[in-house]
């Protein structure tokens, strides 16, 4: 039931606000054009997808819930991509957003990636995290002096 559960949230979810917006101001708001570079937005989409699909595997498999707020995961995950940063599927999904502004060249597609990231960002500090600092106490605690909020360290 989990996996339906995601699969309808995060189609929902990713369909709109990492997809069809973003799409829908870019692809009528070419400003630029990055030539040949243009193409490094396949590899992009394919990454930011595989890393939304992975995690969401991973909190429906380890964490025995869904991305989904309404429905949590009930144990901390923290292996696969969460081992390198604690909110990898608001990272997949800016990867894709980074990937839309290579394809399309829209200065709108850079605002609404910057603003989609402010978004994540607030609701990460104020709602997410005092969430699971309430359901997992010192594991989450120490999760967090290990693993950072946005980008991997490099070992």
């Amino acid at each position: 039931m989990n996996t339906l559960k995601t699969i309808l949230y995060m189609g929902f979810m990713h369909g709109v606000f990492t997809i069809y917006l973003p799409y829908q101001l870019s692809a009528r708001t070419q400003t630029f054009d990055w030539g040949i570079f243009r193409y490094l937005a396949i590899p992009l989409w394919i990454l930011g997808a595989l890393i939304i699909f992975q995690c969401s595997m991973d909190i429906i498999r380890r964490g025995r819930g869904t991305p989904a707020h309404l429905n949590p995961p009930k144990e901390l995950v923290i292996v696969g991509w969460y081992r390198y940063v604690r909110n990898p599927i608001y990272l997949g999904a800016l990867i894709v957003q980074f990937g839309l502004i290579l394809w399309f060249g829209s200065t709108l597609a850079m605002v609404y990636a910057f603003s989609f990231f402010l978004a994540f960002h607030v609701l990460i500090i104020f709602v997410e995290e005092p969430i699971l600092r309430n359901q997992f106490g010192a594991a989450y605690e120490e999760y967090c002096r290990s693993v950072p909020r946005w980008l991997p360290k490099i070992k």
